[in-house]
């Protein structure tokens, strides 16, 4: 019984040295979120391991309120995650990046042609001192959505240029719709989707990149121009009688229900939107608004809600690059995260034609992709910049709609709050990569 015993201790060791040797490498992913929101790198890392048999993915998901209390302390022990996804705001990246606990991603960025992908308008969000921090993740972007059915009544054709926007809201007006472009102002934040979209098409995406990461400043003639034409446009009556009387839920249930032909907003509408409308869905679509002077660009209006770090003492760094090529540069991993809500950034036309995606989501990200190539300029300017700045032009938007406050004013009060908080150090950091 003892040699048996002993006999079998030795084919047992035996029978593992293999797997000691051919040990596979882990790489440990985080995701914050609800799981119906994460479930899909669940698919991804399950898809991505039965294709490499040398590494395995292993996502662990935390909601949000545990997720960012636990990540720091794990990174600064050298522990927790090797890949994982955060804000890319003012602050927080600075900090990971000052205290030496995420990787460098320059060299991955060239070697793996990520060029091809990012944008140069999500590059400068996540990068600072010439260097690649993070790969850009969750785009949002914004759009004028827009009632087909209202639009064939009236004879109206979609606005190509300002003159035909012009006549459309004349039209829509002459029709009795008091408010032809909801807004939805009383919350404050709806106003500066416009803001944002404004600045860059008066700016374009250099001059907005040149006040946040530059010399320029907001009260430069671009953006007095932009607060102007907002203005213009509610003295006008665009945005009906009392745009800063209706809140922004109370503005979506009208436009659902076919009582504002108009409104400016994003993709996280659409759920809401096939319950409220129902079977009349289908009237609805989105466009670019066009120029508003001779010779402007439309630019996509994008932005993102996190990006992904790898840990800096992770001893697979290569394996969670890997990863990262296959869930936002392969076809596979780009139509996954599309048919799960979670659009990647970069051309999307290929993506977009095999992704299982409602109609409107097509619409909106197809709009964004035409015009891809004049340069994309940020969605939400309030999440890129200081909580200062922010309240300075919550309140400054809403002075601008009530006509108590002039655009220059307005841009005035912008600078001084963007000037303390750049001599405090409250901003992003200069964003870009040094050329090779």
């Amino acid at each position: 019984m003892n040699n048996f015993v002993r006999i079998s201790a030795v084919a047992t060791t035996i029978a593992v040295l293999p797997a000691l040797v051919y040990a596979q490498s882990e790489v440990v992913v985080w995701v914050a979120g609800e799981p119906g929101q994460t479930n899909v790198y669940d698919d991804l890392a399950a898809t991505y391991n039965a294709q490499n048999s040398d590494v395995t993915i292993s996502v662990v998901k935390n909601s949000s309120d545990l997720f960012n209390p636990a990540l720091i302390p794990a990174l600064s022990a050298g522990e927790g995650p090797d890949l994982f996804s955060f804000g890319t705001g003012p602050g927080q990246p600075a900090a990971l990046i000052a205290g030496g606990l995420v990787a460098d991603l320059t060299d991955a960025y060239f070697e793996n042609d990520w060029g091809s992908t990012i944008p140069e308008g999500i590059v400068v969000q996540t990068s600072s001192d010439g260097k690649l921090w993070a790969f850009g993740n969750e785009v949002e972007t914004t759009g004028m959505f827009y009632n087909k059915a209202i639009f064939a009544e009236n004879g109206i054709e979609v606005p190509t240029t300002w003159a035909e926007m012009e006549a459309a809201v004349a039209t829509l007006q002459g029709a009795g719709f008091n408010t032809p472009i909801g807004l939805g102002a009383a919350d404050k934040w709806p106003i500066s989707h416009w803001q944002s979209m404004m600045f860059g098409r008066y700016a374009g995406p250099e001059g907005i990149e040149n006040v946040l990461f530059g010399d320029g400043a907001w009260t430069d003639a671009p953006f007095v121009a932009a607060s102007a034409k907002l203005q213009e446009m509610g003295q006008a009556g665009w945005f009906g009688s009392t745009p800063v009387a209706i809140g922004y839920g109370e503005l979506m249930d009208r436009f659902w229900a076919g009582e504002v032909p108009m409104t400016f907003t994003g993709p996280w509408v659409i759920g809401g939107g096939a319950e409220a409308a129902g079977d009349r869905i289908d009237d609805f679509s989105v466009f670019a608004f066009p120029p508003f002077e001779d010779g402007q660009r439309i630019h996509p209006t994008n932005s993102i809600g996190s990006g992904w770090y790898i840990r800096e003492s992770s001893e697979n760094k290569e394996a969670a690059i890997d990863f990262m090529n296959y869930m936002f540069a392969s076809q596979d991993g780009r139509v996954a995260l599309l048919n799960a809500g979670t659009v990647p950034v970069g051309p999307l036309e290929e993506a977009l034609s095999e992704a299982q995606m409602p109609a409107l989501a097509v619409d909106i990200w197809k709009t964004s992709d035409d015009y891809a190539a004049n340069g994309s300029v940020p969605a939400f300017l309030d999440t890129i910049t200081p909580g200062s700045l922010t309240t300075v032009s919550y309140d400054g938007l809403q002075a601008l709609l009530l006509d108590v406050m002039t655009p220059e004013v307005f841009t005035a009060e912008m600078q001084s709050a963007w000037a303390a908080a750049k001599e405090a150090g409250e901003i992003m950091l200069p964003g870009g990569i040094a050329e090779r």
